[in-house]
């Protein structure tokens, strides 16, 4: 346990916290102050720091105000190294595109920093801190921030030169939890959460299935008739061990098409997953004669199914239509895990949509510790970040 530190904000509130390095030296506290959200779970946070994002540093703060916990935050430490975790290239032939990348990976090079996190880099959604008392928390959660910097720098002897705070809904959006704001962050979109909203009057995949468009039933149709050799089975914890090595494969095979990457998994984080949650997590394994050739989890949270990672052979994709036969199960899934919603994250938008899932923008904020580069950040994320190009789907009636 560290010593215990103050925070006084402009508007004279004092509060007091402290850091702590892993999770156990505060659970017995970090329970009791967090809702009954999966991913607070101080259980799920010892699962990140041995088997989650491969070279994460861990901080978790526990914040007092006369002398009663009255809220957590956590973050993560992450070698940024833009080499390694920005993958760019170009398939034109013109000499002056393919100078530009080539120049581009160089100057990556020379961009190796460490970031500061706040929010889980495996979720989608506002789950670095809570308050629950408290109306606002922005100033709050900067100041413990800077404190978490300065407690890094001091004890470890590390400078962090950026923090990134992730990820936020939109003002008075259906979805939201909590909110930041700051005016020393930059704030930009990132891809949307896609979620399908999950008609009550749906008991089953036919009652789905019935209320789309002719046009949609006839293509889900044709999926599903191209994966018809396809068999789709729940993992117990036993088989989830059994085929580690193999999901684990096939999802930094998928993960690694990705432009951009802040993290890698261990590679048993699927199998302890399942040991921890259980029957509370859905391991679904996709067997082409007795071979897994995919798999897929979702896991219940209140009243969201949460489609969490997924992996497939990237070769059988396209002949068994695996991508989109998955998305298609997950629907069933959620529909019969009783849930409201079912959450499918971010990527590949377009495909999401065809099968009812909805665009719902997130934010995320970022500063760094130069004032002079803090005030480029917005035109180098313009430059660095691709705008969305694509066209959302309607399957419903």
């Amino acid at each position: 346990m560290e010593e215990t530190d103050v925070i006084t904000l402009a508007n004279n509130e004092k509060y007091d916290y402290k850091i702590y390095s892993t999770i156990d030296q505060c659970a017995h506290i970090w329970d009791g102050l967090c809702d009954d959200d999966v991913y607070f779970r101080s259980t799920y946070l010892k699962l990140l720091e041995s088997q989650g994002p491969i070279d994460y540093k861990y901080y978790y703060v526990i914040v007092s105000q006369n002398a009663q916990p009255i809220g957590v935050l956590y973050c993560q430490r992450k070698t940024i190294k833009l080499a390694e975790d920005f993958r760019i290239h170009t398939h034109s032939k013109s000499w002056w595109e393919k100078t530009k990348v080539a120049g581009t990976k160089w100057l990556f090079t020379f961009v190796k920093h460490e970031m500061l996190i706040c929010g889980n880099v495996l979720l989608t959604g506002e789950y670095g801190f809570q308050f629950p008392n408290l109306t606002t928390s922005d100033d709050l959660v900067s100041s413990l921030l800077e404190g978490v910097k300065d407690y890094i720098r001091s004890k470890e002897k590390i400078k962090v030169k950026s923090l990134l705070v992730k990820d936020f809904h939109s003002e008075n959006a259906v979805f939201k939890k909590r909110a930041f704001k700051s005016k020393e962050y930059y704030a930009f979109k990132v891809q949307p959460d896609m979620i399908v909203p999950l008609r009550e009057e749906w008991a089953s995949y036919a009652d789905y299935l019935s209320s789309v468009k002719s046009k949609y039933r006839v293509k889900f149709k044709k999926i599903k008739k191209k994966g018809s050799a396809l068999n789709f089975r729940m993992l117990s914890e036993e088989e989830a061990e059994l085929y580690d090595q193999d999901m684990y494969k096939m999802y930094r095979d998928t993960a690694d098409r990705a432009t951009f990457n802040l993290f890698t998994l261990d590679k048993h984080y699927f199998s302890e997953l399942k040991k921890l949650y259980k029957e509370e997590l859905t391991l679904t394994g996709v067997f082409l004669e007795d071979k897994l050739v995919a798999f897929f989890t979702l896991i219940k949270n209140g009243e969201m199914a949460d489609a969490h990672f997924l992996g497939y052979n990237v070769q059988l994709n396209s002949k068994f239509q695996l991508y989109f036969n998955i998305l298609l199960v997950l629907v069933e899934q959620a529909i019969a895990s009783s849930a409201r919603y079912l959450n499918l994250s971010r990527t590949a938008l377009e495909i999401k949509s065809s099968v009812g899932a909805e665009p719902h923008d997130l934010y995320v904020h970022l500063r760094y510790h130069n004032d002079t580069i803090n005030q480029w950040v917005p035109s180098i994320l313009k430059k660095f970040v691709p705008e969305e190009d694509w066209l959302p789907r309607s399957p419903f009636k």
